[in-house]
């Protein structure tokens, strides 16, 4: 059966006219919409308004990924450029006569972790009596966010220089070593850096000294170094180390060496004030992204823990009769000693005198000593600054 080709032209015709009557349809009630948009706005203000909006979408934007992206803003193990390529040799000249030496390690989850050693290798003297027991001093260093563990390693030296040289006046000479910690996603460690890892990572570092470095004819002591975001590491896991010093202790009568010092470089307070400093202007929006970080590292709530643990333990020490442990063996909160930059461009100015002013009001022996002209990684470089920091490493482990 044959259909009449003036059937199909008039429904083609049909089909045509209606499509062009929706696509009619639809143009009225967008330029309805347009209307409505021009007319509720002055036309003086219509490209503030659009302006106006690009700014603030492109804010949300930015804050939107600072948020999601902020390990990796946070944990700069990429900068310098290929600093995790960096190798211990590249530094060798800029160290001597310090000898360091990589070392491997494993974190509380299994993580792979990179240590450097230093020490100087002493020159023994035949015409000298060796002591029985001899006198050890290890100086674990947490650094900042950014950088390798090499890349630091020159300046490490020259404490550890200055250290060797003043010791060879004393009638006892102990023997100095450094080691560095390297987090996790940092130079050569594996993994990727995050606060909890980072934490874990820190007590395995404190484990391994411990075992490492305990001899039966050697007197150990330990003491903390931690530089900018370093120095929120090392407060708190010096916390977790006084508990399970204490722990083992009492239920194994054990004594583990013990922290005689803790080093605060140029530390940083808080997060908040992290992105206080990175964005001082109080328009822009990104200083008050704080409650947003799941990073919440703070060195003023690791003293509080301190002071929280000093004082627990002065309970228990009391109160608890049967403790085979004397007030003597108990461990102890450690001295604390900042070390502030005149000129530092990283660190609010405020922020060391307000650690101090609250670590006093707990009860912590700690003092400060602010380096002048030091920017924010110059304070063992300058003379001032070194000099102070091997005075307190000496006087607390003499």
């Amino acid at each position: 059966m044959q259909i009449p080709h003036n059937s199909i032209h008039t429904r083609a015709r049909k089909r045509a006219c209606l499509e062009s009557k929706t696509l009619a349809s639809k143009f009225e009630k967008v330029k309805h919409s347009r209307s409505l948009f021009t007319e509720a706005i002055p036309p003086a203000l219509l490209p503030p308004a659009i302006f106006t909006g690009l700014l603030l979408g492109l804010w949300t934007w930015k804050c939107f990924w600072i948020i999601v992206m902020q390990n990796k803003l946070l944990y700069l193990s990429w900068l310098p450029p290929f600093s995790r390529s960096d190798k211990i040799e590249d530094y060798l000249a800029e160290c001597k006569p310090v000898q360091w030496e990589e070392k491997r390690i494993q974190s509380l989850d299994g993580t792979n972790l990179a240590v450097c050693e230093g020490r100087i290798s002493a020159q023994k003297d035949l015409s000298t009596i060796e002591p029985k027991r001899k006198k050890s001093v290890v100086i674990c260093y947490f650094q900042g966010n950014g950088g390798s563990t090499p890349l630091r390693l020159p300046v490490l030296s020259q404490v550890l220089r200055t250290l060797a040289h003043k010791s060879k006046f004393a009638d006892s000479e102990p023997d100095y070593t450094i080691v560095a910690l390297s987090y996790r996603g940092y130079w050569t460690s594996s993994g990727r850096a995050t606060q909890s890892g980072i934490e874990r990572d820190a007590q395995a570092f404190l484990n391994w000294v411990s075992a490492s470095y305990t001899s039966p004819n050697t007197d150990l002591q330990i003491v903390l170094w931690g530089h900018s975001l370093g120095s929120a590491v090392a407060s708190s896991v010096l916390s977790k180390y006084l508990t399970a010093q204490g722990t083992t202790q009492a239920a194994q009568n054990q004594v583990l060496p013990p922290i005689s010092g803790l080093i605060m470089e140029a530390p940083i307070s808080s997060i908040k004030d992290m992105l206080i400093s990175l964005y001082p202007q109080k328009w822009l929006p990104y200083r008050y992204l704080w409650p947003f970080s799941w990073n919440t590292w703070c060195t003023a709530t690791a003293l509080e823990n301190l002071a929280a643990w000093k004082a627990q333990n002065a309970k228990e020490i009391q109160t608890n009769e049967s403790t085979h442990l004397t007030r003597s063996q108990s461990p102890t909160v450690p001295p604390i000693f900042i070390i502030s930059a005149e000129n530092d461009e990283v660190i609010p100015p405020y922020v060391a005198g307000k650690l101090e002013k609250r670590g006093q009001d707990l009860g912590l022996d700690i003092t400060r000593k602010e380096i002048p002209g030091a920017m924010h990684t110059e304070c063992p470089i300058k003379h001032d600054g070194r000099e102070a920091l091997v005075a307190f490493i000496r006087e607390n482990t003499s």
